[in-house]
């Protein structure tokens, strides 16, 4: 039922997607629906972890083919930052599921970004071995590149110039990495 709501939600946006619609999508009828879930709201929410989900793990399981930090963070925002930003510019009803999802997803989607949280952490904490210990704690540095991709987002006119910007973050957090083993070295 989850996947079959994709493509409604997709093509309409929350507002104007009804349990009708979705109902229709998954085959089966309204009053059935309405049996698995009480509202469109507990399928949106259902269908945001889900795809959470598939995202926080498909950066987890493709990380190795990364050869270094810098990769390793592009690749993560890709996923994370990227490719929902091209799904809003393919498809009208992608940027209303965007700002839906913080409001009748909240719980889920920041859960999902304390995740993506963890995961660059862990990811940067593989170049604070070979530094000593930075000034910033990770986590905090983590957090702030997180929390710059949605204001990237919104400045970025088309997926290369978002690209640019979060290389350009990631090269700033790299070399102030690097500057500091070589002052400390």
């Amino acid at each position: 039922m989850v996947a079959a709501a994709w493509p409604v939600f997709l093509r309409y946006g929350f507002k104007r997607t009804t349990m009708a619609d979705l109902a229709q999508a998954a085959g089966m009828s309204r009053p059935a629906l309405y049996l698995v879930f009480s509202s469109k709201e507990d399928i949106f929410t259902a269908l945001m972890e889900k795809a959470f989900s598939e995202i926080l793990v498909q950066i987890r399981s493709n990380l190795g083919s990364c050869n270094s930090v810098e990769q390793k963070l592009k690749f993560a925002c890709e996923l994370w930052c990227v490719r929902p930003f091209e799904a809003t510019l393919a498809s009208p009803g992608a940027k209303d599921l965007l700002e839906s999802s913080f409001k009748f997803a909240a719980d889920s989607t920041e859960r999902a970004a304390r995740d993506f949280i963890g995961i660059l952490v862990e990811i940067l904490e593989t170049s604070a071995q070979r530094t000593h210990k930075p000034p910033i704690p990770l986590d905090r540095i983590a957090r702030t590149l997180a929390n710059a991709l949605p204001g990237f987002k919104g400045a970025a006119s088309n997926p290369a110039e978002l690209r640019e910007m979060i290389g350009t973050l990631i090269t700033i957090i790299l070399a102030g990495a690097q500057n500091l083993k070589q002052s400390r070295g």
